[in-house]
């Protein structure tokens, strides 16, 4: 059993002293080094404990969740994000290869975060999933909006009509762009379809997501297909027929 440490994070004084209680009864390899009730005082723990593992509520007044990643960004540990509101944030941290709970929050998922986090230790970079997930979190101006993908040790960013297609392959996508190349990102198709939420990209079959504006032409005939205009045809799967109909005649 790998040992971990942790500073605990919440501007709430019953939610630290649960989650104090919940690592100490299911979690037996974390010792939390520090509770703190603020962001601030959390910033002050992680760099004086360097921790494994970083336990912190998003909503806190003066310095959130987000501002105290943004303000230890160069030290390297896990973080579990833990927040009472099930919000459009949620989407940018799963996308961001971070984590969550929601409070009130579950001794099963816990020890599942615990896991998970234990086996992701020392693995990618927490300057580059912060930055995927403040990309993520703005969305003022959808439009211009760029797509931030881990592509191998890096992030590259897209603007959403840059890309055709996305195939699925195992936990890879591959992803078509309109300049004929193809890039590969170690995320599932789910997780881009999530990505893209907001943009004209729809799923037509299980391994397949294409953009609304790349289709040349959709056939109906021998159980539907669409053409690209990559020149790839692609076959609509018989669940998301109806429903792909109706929404190519909304565009």
């Amino acid at each position: 059993m790998t040992m971990l440490t942790a500073v605990l994070i919440d501007d709430e004084k019953n939610a630290l002293e649960v989650l104090d209680m919940q690592l100490a009864h299911f979690c037996k390899e974390v010792t939390v080094v520090e509770k703190c009730n603020s962001g601030e005082q959390g910033i002050a723990a992680i760099r004086k404990h360097q921790p494994d593992l970083v336990f912190v509520d998003i909503e806190m007044p003066h310095v959130n969740g987000f501002d105290v990643l943004k303000a230890t960004v160069g030290l390297s540990y896990e973080v579990i994000f833990t927040t009472a509101y099930d919000q459009f944030a949620i989407r940018a941290i799963k996308f961001s290869a971070l984590d969550y709970l929601l409070k009130p929050v579950d001794s099963s998922e816990l020890q599942a975060a615990v896991k998970k986090a234990s086996d992701k230790k020392g693995s990618g970079s927490m300057e580059a999933k912060l930055t995927v997930l403040l990309q993520q979190l703005q969305q003022p101006t959808r439009n211009q909006e760029r797509i931030a993908l881990p592509v191998g040790e890096a992030m590259q960013f897209f603007h959403a009509d840059e890309i055709l297609r996305c195939e699925s392959e195992s936990n890879y996508t591959h992803i078509f762009l309109s300049n004929g190349k193809k890039i590969t990102t170690a995320k599932t198709l789910k997780d881009v379809e999530e990505a893209l939420m907001g943009f004209p990209f729809y799923r037509i079959h299980q391994s397949h997501l294409v953009n609304m504006n790349h289709i040349s032409k959709v056939i109906k005939a021998d159980g539907g297909y669409v053409l690209m205009d990559d020149g790839t045809t692609l076959t609509i799967s018989r669940n998301k027929k109806e429903a792909f109909f109706e929404s190519f005649r909304k565009v």
